[in-house]
């Protein structure tokens, strides 16, 4: 544990933003990183800038849950059992609890925070996900894991 008050300044990960839309500053990440990064398995702290179009694909996480702060934009979440849009302002907190099967929406240019407790590389996306989906008739197609 650090004896004094770390500091990772703007202008050492700025560069990166462009490059990686998500630029994680502190977690358990087991890949080298352009920037700097403080190695903790406790949490994981990544800034985040997205484009129109920068969706993600429908994922969950075993154990981790995510919280993020909107601060430019919007970002919405589609939840795959139900279907539901949820749309986050800047400003807005999202919080998608573990096990929870979400998509990422980006219609306009956007910036995040995001904390996820604990850091674990244990997201699963629905084309290798092994929970049973009625709804899903192909791996990679049709509504997500429920």
């Amino acid at each position: 544990m650090a004896d004094s008050v770390g500091r990772i300044d703007y202008g050492e990960y700025a560069g990166s933003l462009p490059v990686l839309k998500h630029v994680y500053l502190v977690g358990d990440l087991q890949r080298s990183v352009p920037h700097p990064f403080v190695r903790d398995g406790r949490a994981e702290f990544a800034v985040c800038q997205y484009e129109a179009g920068d969706d993600g694909e429908f994922h969950w996480h075993r154990q981790l849950s995510e919280y993020e702060i909107v601060t430019e934009g919007k970002i919405g979440y589609i939840e795959a059992a139900s279907g539901r849009i949820h749309w986050f302002h800047a400003g807005d907190v999202s919080i998608i609890p573990a096990g929870v099967c979400v998509k990422r929406l980006v219609r306009q240019p956007a910036r995040t925070v995001v904390m996820k407790v604990p850091s674990a590389n244990d997201k699963v996306h629905c084309g290798s996900c092994p929970r049973e989906c009625r709804s899903r008739v192909h791996p990679y197609e049709a509504p997500p894991c429920t």
